[in-house]
C-alpha cells in the first residue's frame, strides 16, 4: 500500500493542477497579473512623488488594464493620472521590465474630439516619453 501512496499524491496534485489552470487563466484575463499590478501600483505613484507632484495636484490617478497589447519594454498594466490644472487630459505612465522604471507615454487622452494626442502642449509632459505603439 506505501508503495502507491505516492501515485495516489502525484495523481491528486496532477488532477487538482489540470482543474484550476482555466480558472486561472480566466482570473488573469479578467484582473491582469498580481505581480504586475503590484509593480505598476508601487512605482508610478512613487515616481510621481519624485517628480513632485502631491495628492492634492491629482484629481484621479488609478491602475488600469488595457483591452490591447501594449509596447513589449513595458509591462501591459497602466496608471491613469488627471490633474486637477488640466482635468480634460489623462496621462497614461507604465513601467518597464528592465529595471522596473516609470515613463510615461507620449499618447494622452482628451476629452476634446481628438480622443488621443501626442503635441507637447500639455503641462505635465516629461522629458522623455515611450511610444505606447512601438515595440508591439
Amino acid at each position: 500500500m506505501k508503495k502507491y501512496r505516492w501515485w495516489f499524491i502525484g495523481t491528486g496534485v496532477a488532477l487538482l493542477l489540470f482543474i484550476s489552470l482555466p480558472f486561472m487563466v480566466i482570473y488573469f484575463l479578467n484582473n491582469g497579473n498580481p505581480y504586475t499590478r503590484y509593480w505598476t501600483e508601487k512605482q508610478v505613484p512613487a515616481h510621481l512623488e519624485a517628480q513632485g507632484y502631491t495628492e492634492k495636484d491629482l484629481l484621479e490617478a488609478h491602475w488600469v488594464l488595457p483591452k490591447y497589447r501594449v509596447n513589449n519594454d513595458i509591462y501591459t498594466d497602466g496608471y491613469m493620472v488627471r490633474f486637477k490644472d488640466e482635468p480634460t487630459v489623462t496621462y497614461t505612465y507604465g513601467v518597464k521590465r528592465q529595471g522596473k522604471n516609470v515613463v510615461q507615454y507620449c499618447e494622452k487622452e482628451t476629452e476634446a474630439t481628438n480622443p488621443t494626442t501626442t503635441s507637447d502642449s500639455t503641462r505635465h509632459n516629461e522629458d522623455t516619453c515611450i511610444d505606447h505603439w512601438a515595440n508591439r
